[in-house]
């Protein structure tokens, strides 16, 4: 029964009484307490005990009325942040919660430190929870998700699992995006800015691939030469854009030898040259590259007098085919030398 209908139900009831007691006994009755004569009328006498007994009941009522109202209250509290802490651990960004009651710290604390996985369906959380969950879900199946928009990205650490998850799909279907995340590196994770340099020398132009080249590495070179010998396309692979390659990325003498066998591809007998020409100049490492390629171009000549203006212990192998070439044996240099490992030889 509420606390309000108790008292109005118990003062009328008092009421009643009194009032039947005094219509059969109008009298007065007097009592001597210490002293003190108390002449009140009988109807009083009677409901005065009913009416310590309600006040009693009304304190006994309040009491845990109260009592439990503030559990309830820190129960409503310890399920408001049980509710936060559920969702931030789906998001995997586990935060610290405190909880009230002794049941919930037993067991809830631990979500403050955990990663909540579903790996089912489930009805009847709320819908917060419910729209996360759908989040999370397809964002694990390569869906892109726009975290910002739904308030919930700049809550999560640059290394958020889900995040960089979110990002990495993100960089599969848009561009523009691979050059947001290397012109900020610093506020993605690692694995996003890798993956951005992945789609950016599989996908973007050279003069892109150009303003992040201090981000690129022999590996990335590498792929990236494969790409222009299979591509069809010019991609604006140029001898100026292979000289800033050769200067930024501090290029050994199999990079290049490799580099080599893909501007036979791509340039002309003229430019080629002219660019190992320089190249040889400027670096001691491009030399083998550049007499590799005069013998592709079949100009003995050329290589003679390069040879000539080096130690007589250095390039043996190609001395060796210069001399067979001198003698007319129609053999080409790469039935005898093998670029990939041209470096390795005195």
């Amino acid at each position: 029964m509420r606390l309000g209908t108790y008292i109005f139900m118990g003062l009328i009831f008092i009421g009643m009484v009194g009032g039947g007691v005094y219509m059969l006994f109008p009298q007065n009755y007097s009592i001597e307490i210490l002293g003190v004569t108390f002449n009140l009328p009988i109807a009083v006498w009677v409901v005065l005990p009913m009416v310590l007994l309600f006040l009693f009941t009304v304190l006994h009522m309040l009491y845990y009325g109260t009592k439990g109202y503030l559990r309830s209250r820190r129960w409503v509290h310890d399920a408001k942040e049980l509710q936060k802490a559920l969702y931030w651990s789906l998001l995997h960004e586990p935060k610290e919660h405190h909880y009230t009651m002794p049941a919930m710290k037993e067991g809830a604390p631990l979500l403050g430190i955990s990663h909540l996985k579903v790996v089912g369906n489930i009805h009847g959380l709320s819908d917060k929870l419910m729209e996360t969950i759908e989040w999370v879900k397809k964002i694990e199946s390569g869906e892109y998700v726009d975290l910002r928009s739904k308030k919930v990205e700049k809550h999560l650490s640059r290394e958020n699992p889900i995040l960089v998850h979110n990002q990495l799909n993100r960089l599969e279907g848009d561009r523009e995006f691979v050059e947001t995340v290397l012109r900020s590196k610093e506020a993605y994770d690692d694995a996003v800015v890798s993956k951005a340099l992945e789609k950016l020398v599989e996908e973007g132009e050279i003069s892109q691939i150009s303003k992040y080249i201090s981000f690129l590495d022999k590996e990335h070179f590498y792929r990236l030469l494969d790409r222009i010998d299979e591509s069809k396309e010019d991609l604006g692979f140029t001898p100026a854009s292979v000289r800033i390659f050769a200067e930024r990325l501090e290029l050994e003498c199999p990079d290049y030898l490799r580099l080599m066998r893909t501007t036979l591809k791509r340039f002309g007998p003229e430019e080629n040259l002219k660019l190992f020409s320089q190249l040889a100049k400027e670096d001691e490492k491009a030399q083998r590259a550049y007499v590799h390629l005069l013998f592709e171009y079949e100009m003995i000549d050329e290589v003679q007098k390069f040879l000539e203006e080096q130690d007589e212990n250095e390039f043996r192998p190609y001395r060796a085919l210069l001399i067979l070439k001198q003698e007319k044996h129609p053999f080409r240099i790469d039935e005898l030398i093998d670029a990939s490992t041209a470096c390795n030889d005195a």
